[in-house]
């Protein structure tokens, strides 16, 4: 069987090659190695019924060195990663894949939530932060009465 040659057939593989390559280093990055701003880190947030369930990736970090604090709606986790290798100490780097300094991430949520009711845990690398609802938020079943509920009256002329 002949195939006929496409040039534009290597310059689309190539294409597709930058695009993978632009979306796991910019858009999706696991982990920001940059060292003027703020590290960043990986977080999943669920809803469900009952509230929000957030859960951090964070593996070697000293729980004592986190702070969480809410705002309104806004969680806010900060805290520091310390370098493990001492300032003086000597040696030649073979590869350094592991960023340290301070983190920062804020998550709002759509819906009113409960600040007294939260719930945090850290296990295995994992900041697990249980946010309720307000009771605001919650849904409320409305039962239907058998009379006709008061009639609003309009003054003339009220718009």
């Amino acid at each position: 069987m002949l195939t006929r040659f496409d040039p534009f057939q290597e310059v689309l593989g190539l294409r597709d090659a930058m695009n993978q390559l632009f979306e796991e280093s910019f858009v999706r990055p696991y982990w920001r190695r940059n060292t003027s701003a703020a590290l960043s880190f990986p977080v999943d947030v669920l809803e469900t019924e009952a509230g929000y369930q957030v859960r951090a990736l964070l593996p070697g970090f000293d729980p004592e060195h986190f702070e969480i604090s809410v705002q309104q709606n806004t969680l806010t986790m900060k805290g520091q990663l310390e370098p493990w290798v001492k300032p003086d100490q000597q040696g030649t780097w073979l590869l350094r894949e592991i960023s340290t300094g301070a983190f920062e991430r804020s998550i709002t949520f759509p819906k009113a939530i409960n600040v007294e009711k939260i719930e945090t845990g850290y296990q295995h690398g994992v900041l697990s932060i249980n946010v309720p609802f307000s009771e605001v938020s919650r849904p409320r079943k409305i039962s239907i009465t058998g009379k006709q509920p008061d009639q609003i009256t309009v003054e003339a002329g009220a718009h």
